[in-house]
């Protein structure tokens, strides 16, 4: 197939599910909120913004690798999930912080921890 095909079905896919997101946010009925992937604290997250970006970014190339049968494909891949998978799997396999601690963060980018216990 063309590549110019892949790219335009591509195209409808990702109009599809953003139409479709759209939709979702919009239903009274509904509680999703699209800008939560996104929001932190009531405003936008740069980090968040970067990731969906990112994510987009990335998957775009690694489809587009695939579709030109690109020999690096592999590498390509394992850059991918080393990317975009290990920090989940590292979430999920890290101990929860201690109890009676919050952790506040700053304007300035300056995480601060209060034990709740001694103050």
């Amino acid at each position: 197939m063309n590549s110019r095909l892949y790219d335009a079905a591509f195209a409808i896919i990702l109009l599809l599910v953003v139409w479709s997101f759209y939709r979702a946010q919009r239903d009274p009925a509904n509680n999703f909120n699209l800008f939560d992937l996104i929001m932190e604290n009531g405003r936008v997250s740069r980090i968040g913004f970067a990731y969906l970006v990112g994510l987009l970014v990335t998957s775009w190339v690694l489809v587009s690798s695939v579709q030109s049968e690109s020999r690096e494909i592999d590498v390509i891949f394992s850059a991918y999930l080393a990317a975009w998978v290990a920090p989940i799997v590292a979430k999920l396999f890290s101990p929860p912080p201690p109890a009676g601690t919050v952790t506040t963060q700053t304007s300035a980018t300056v995480t601060q921890t209060v034990d709740r216990d001694k103050t």
